[in-house]
């Protein structure tokens, strides 16, 4: 099914069509073809094998066997050769409870890796969605860097005329000229950071776009109301939702059952063990014995050398350290809360202020465009409303884009989109 999944869509991406990339369709791209999801996915699978694994301590051992034996001197009377074929089934009865506590240790370590893997997902989730906005913005600022050019070449064809009917100076058209130059490397530069975000983007989706591939722009409806006041809730949200804090405390109590399950050595073992045996006097003898036994064997270990307190304080050392980076993960976490909230807020101000820059500027060049032809304002006025409109409208597309990028990374720190606030 998902190999179908990523034919159909890679296909769609390879045909012609009429409707551009959306963020979901990327984001459902990455998340089908990222391989770090498979890693962790194949680690999550290792986990629950190794749960089988533990559970298979409760259940019986069953073992067939046979033996043939042939001697060269019988010194005992007992024949030259012997055959024995015996069937047995063994349990444990009572090991310390140690199986008990290996097995929840698995269990709490299968969750731990199930976390894992949400929290793989939602970084994958994350670097599809910046990788997106990076290509939008740097499609943005390519059009503002053309849009430069073309203005500053209206600019300098006007200047050439007033120069040759002797109107400005040669240095005014000079200036001119040397603005046109760094407007066309400003542009090359633009073009070369799209191609550079496309291949990150392909990067991040593992699918090649067409050269003509667009993406959808997004809008104001892709940037949800969020209020710093409510910071209260949103840590709450923090320590509730973080797959990294929940594999950790999963980590942690795996960590505090093998240390009980490594104390139950100091208590003795306890097997049970029903064998049926059938003797013959050579491997195609037809006669034979029978012999059914049944065996209760009660162990006790009194001394190993200290392996056991060693082992147990092993497992007490990997409590401690995973409590303590537990406590480190949930300062760090909170720490990136209050630093998301603040690049949200502090991107949402300035996408107000640049909007407004830009509407300015927009008016500004335009009085001074009239201004200059009609010889009222210079060559250098000229120069100077083009450098600020263009100055303005790349604020207001780096303001509006990281934007987007703080509440990705706001809603990635709490894991959860950002709901409306009531």
């Amino acid at each position: 099914m998902k190999t179908l999944m990523t034919a159909l869509l890679l296909l769609a991406l390879a045909a012609p069509h009429t409707f551009a990339l959306t963020l979901d369709e990327a984001i459902e791209t990455a998340l089908q073809n990222h391989q770090r999801i498979e890693q962790f996915r194949a680690n999550a699978d290792q986990s629950k094998a190794a749960v089988g694994s533990a559970r298979a301590a409760f259940l019986p051992s069953v073992v067939l066997d046979y033996s043939y034996l042939e001697r060269d001197e019988d010194p005992w009377a007992l024949g030259d050769k012997s055959s024995t074929l015996s069937l047995g089934a063994s349990i444990n009865l009572f090991n310390g409870l140690s199986d008990y506590h290996s097995y929840r240790a698995a269990r709490q370590r299968a969750q731990g890796a199930d976390f894992r893997l949400r929290g793989v997902r939602a970084d994958i989730v994350l670097e599809a969605r910046q990788a997106y906005i990076e290509v939008l913005r740097a499609a943005r600022s390519v059009a503002t860097a053309a849009e430069g050019v073309e203005l500053l070449t209206r600019q300098k064809h006007d200047a050439d005329l007033q120069f040759e009917y002797g109107v400005i100076a040669r240095n005014d058209l000079l200036r001119v000229e040397v603005e046109l130059s760094s407007a066309r490397q400003d542009l090359l530069q633009a073009k070369g950071q799209q191609q550079i975000a496309r291949r990150q983007l392909e990067r991040t989706i593992g699918v090649l776009l067409p050269a003509d591939e667009t993406l959808e722009e997004l809008s104001a409806a892709d940037v949800p109301m969020f209020d710093a006041s409510l910071i209260e809730s949103y840590r709450q949200q923090v320590l509730d939702n973080r797959s990294e804090l929940h594999y950790l405390r999963n980590e942690l109590q795996a960590a505090r059952q093998s240390r009980r399950a490594n104390q139950g050595d100091y208590l003795p073992r306890v097997d049970l063990a029903v064998t049926h045996e059938e003797y013959g006097d050579d491997l195609l003898s037809t006669s034979s014995g029978e012999d059914d036994l049944l065996l209760l064997n009660a162990s006790w270990t009194l001394f190993d050398g200290f392996a056991r307190e060693q082992s147990i304080a092993a497992a007490g050392a990997r409590t401690r350290a995973i409590a303590a980076e537990l406590r480190d993960t949930e300062a760090a976490l909170l720490l990136q809360l209050e630093t998301a909230l603040q690049n949200a807020g502090i991107a949402s101000g300035r996408q107000q202020e640049a909007r407004a820059g830009v509407t300015s500027a927009e008016e500004n060049y335009r009085v001074t465009e009239n201004r200059f032809k009609q010889q009222q304002a210079t060559t250098v006025d000229l120069l100077d409303a083009q450098f600020l409109l263009t100055r303005s409208r790349n604020l207001e597309i780096d303001a509006s884009y990281d934007l987007y990028l703080s509440v990705a990374q706001l809603e990635r720190v709490l894991e959860t989109p950002i709901t409306e606030p009531q």
